[in-house]
This record gives structure tokens, sequence and C-alpha cells, in this order.
């Protein structure tokens, strides 16, 4: 019976292990595509086969590239990207971005803490009611 019980939590484990890196692969993914979709012209890049250049122009509809290296220029696909130096004007957009991306996020976490505070109501404090006080009155 406790080898059951053993086997599950081993099986549960597992399960949780795939979703929890399957999550953390698909965010992975998301944001070299949202990185790749940036490049422009003037991007340097160095490919999976050690070929150096900058960024000519870009076919998104073809996800392609034109690298020019040296004088020559390659026609490359997306895929072969292994790093690249977006241009400062780029880099310096998405840090803005992600820093209003932070502020809102702040805000948006004040909000929701201000307005707990607000829902929490204190317990009205309950007055006599007008019977038991005019008892009191015709009592003295």
């Amino acid at each position: 019976m406790e080898m059951y019980i053993i086997f599950g939590v081993i099986i549960v484990g597992l399960i949780g292990m795939s979703v929890f890196n399957n999550k953390q692969r698909k965010k992975q993914q998301a944001q070299e595509q949202d990185r790749r979709n940036r490049i422009c012209a003037g991007t340097t890049i160095i490919t999976i086969g050690g070929i150096m250049g900058t960024v000519v122009s870009v076919d998104l509809v073809e996800k392609t590239y034109v690298l020019d290296s040296q004088g020559s220029l390659l026609k490359m696909d997306m895929r072969s990207i292994y790093q690249m130096q977006l241009p400062a004007e780029v880099e310096a957009q998405i840090a803005a971005e992600a820093a209003q991306e932070v502020a809102r996020k702040e805000a948006e976490k004040k909000a929701r803490k201000d307005m707990k505070k607000s829902k929490k109501v204190e317990a009205p404090v309950e007055e006599p009611a007008q019977e038991v006080i005019e008892e009191e009155n015709k009592a003295e």
C-alpha cells in the first residue's frame, strides 16, 4: 500500500515538473521571438555559422534578413542568429518599455491594495434602539 502512495507522489511530481518546464520554455520562446521581431537595419549579428555583420534589411514575411559582412551581402534565415546587438536607440526603447511595464504593474498592485483597504469596513457601532431609550426615560 505504501508503495502505491510513493509511486503516486513520484508521478505527480514528474507531471508537475513537466508542466513547470513547459511554461518556462514557452515564456523563453516568446521572449526570443519578440527579440527577433525587433531586428532592424543596423543590428549587429553573429550567426550560428560564425559570420559577423550588420543587418541591411529585414523581411518578416519570409523570416529572413540581409547581412552585410565585410562588403558581402548574405540573405540569412532568422533562426540562424546566435548573438545580436541591437542599435542603441532600440535598446533604449526596450529599456523604456520595460520601465513603463514595471511602473504599470506597481500602480496596479497599489490600486488593488487600496481597494482591499477600502473594502474593509469596520463593523458599524449599533446604536440602542429608540424603544430601549424610551423605556429608560419612562423608568426614571
